[in-house]
């Protein structure tokens, strides 16, 4: 009996395939309410004493990465929330076999947005994943405005240019945010926030994955 041929390339069946998939994963808990209250308060007790960093971040404030180091039940109870929704994600992807050797380590800041800030076009290589927790959404946006929206930018080349129907290939990808949203994405993924209009502040808290080297051996 003649053995099958090995196959030399991916196994496709007939049907639709999707090439060169992006993970995005949305996960809401609906039950944030008094997790969102502590953390905005923690949140203005460090605005309040803290520089912002700038980086992404145009015209509000930006902590300092060492947000979720924090002891307190709020950030506990969210690096937990962020675990849960990085893990699944992590372990779906090529990374598998070496998050399963390596740590998981997560850093994640604190961002205010109030009237006009925004967030400038930037990804965040080399983290592993990055994803962003929102505590606050703000005031409600103008109907069909893009006010404090979440726009991921298509990696891809291709579709960017020329006539239909290459356009078809390329629709937005623009979140509305809610509280107590979580999103994650590869951390190379360009994102930009639009800017936000309102008097109520916007907070979010953005974090990002690393696996760090397994320890050496003894």
């Amino acid at each position: 009996m003649t053995a099958p041929a090995r196959r030399r390339g991916t196994d496709l069946p007939d049907g639709l395939h999707s090439a060169f998939p992006t993970p995005v994963l949305v996960k809401r808990y609906g039950d944030e309410d008094d997790l969102n209250r502590q953390l905005l308060e923690l949140v203005a007790a460090r605005e309040a004493t803290e520089a912002s960093l700038g980086r992404s971040n145009v015209g509000g404030w930006h902590s300092s990465a060492d947000l979720l180091d924090a002891r307190e039940p709020a950030i506990i109870a969210l690096r937990r929330r962020i675990a849960e929704c990085v893990k699944p994600i992590l372990l779906g992807s090529q990374h598998s076999s070496q998050a399963a050797e390596r740590p998981m380590r997560i850093t994640g800041w604190a961002n205010v947005a109030r009237d006009g800030a925004y967030n400038a076009v930037h990804n965040h290589t080399p983290a592993v994943f990055s994803g962003v927790y929102y505590v606050s959404v703000g005031d409600p946006a103008a109907e069909g405005s893009r006010d404090g929206l979440i726009e991921f930018v298509d990696p891809r080349p291709g579709p960017h240019g020329g006539p239909l129907p290459t356009h078809a290939f390329h629709a937005p990808l623009i979140v509305d945010p809610e509280p107590g949203m979580v999103l994650v994405f590869p951390g190379w993924l360009l994102h930009y926030v639009h800017p936000y209009r309102g008097r109520t502040p916007r907070v979010s808290i953005a974090f990002n994955l690393w696996l760090d080297r397994p320890p050496t051996a003894a």
